[in-house]
């Protein structure tokens, strides 16, 4: 048993309830999921996993090795998609060059200008450095 502090309990008492087995659930939340695991088995874990904060779709895809799909078909509200941000936006700034170009089709000159300065900037880093 892990003493780590962010391990999640799932077994108590019971190694199964009805068709689940919690162990497998408990490895499937702290660790990853091992292989054969049922759907309810796996609804199981997404549910304990959203209870412990995890709200990221993509994070549980991954740990549970479930497409990202239905888990959100599971858990609709709790793992809902992102909005598009559609605040007004000012132009003269790379962002805005991307949404510009979006609802426009051709950016403005001054979302071109910004775009093109920050792509020199780019093309002057040397190789492999992120900043």
């Amino acid at each position: 048993m892990s003493d780590r502090k962010d391990y999640i309990r799932v077994v108590h008492t019971s190694t199964s309830r009805g068709a689940i087995d919690l162990v497998a659930v408990e490895r499937a939340v702290n660790e990853t999921a091992p292989e054969g695991m049922t759907g309810l088995e796996l609804h199981e874990a997404t549910r304990i996993l959203i209870g412990a904060g995890v709200t990221s779709a993509t994070l549980i895809s991954t740990q549970l090795r479930v497409p990202v799909a239905t888990l959100r078909g599971w858990f609709p509200v709790e793992l809902a998609a992102r909005s598009v941000d559609n605040s007004p936006y000012v132009c003269g700034t790379p962002r805005a060059y991307r949404l510009c170009r979006r609802d426009n089709g051709r950016p403005c000159p001054d979302c071109r200008a910004a775009n093109s300065a920050k792509d020199r900037e780019y093309r002057k880093r040397p190789m492999g450095l992120v900043a």
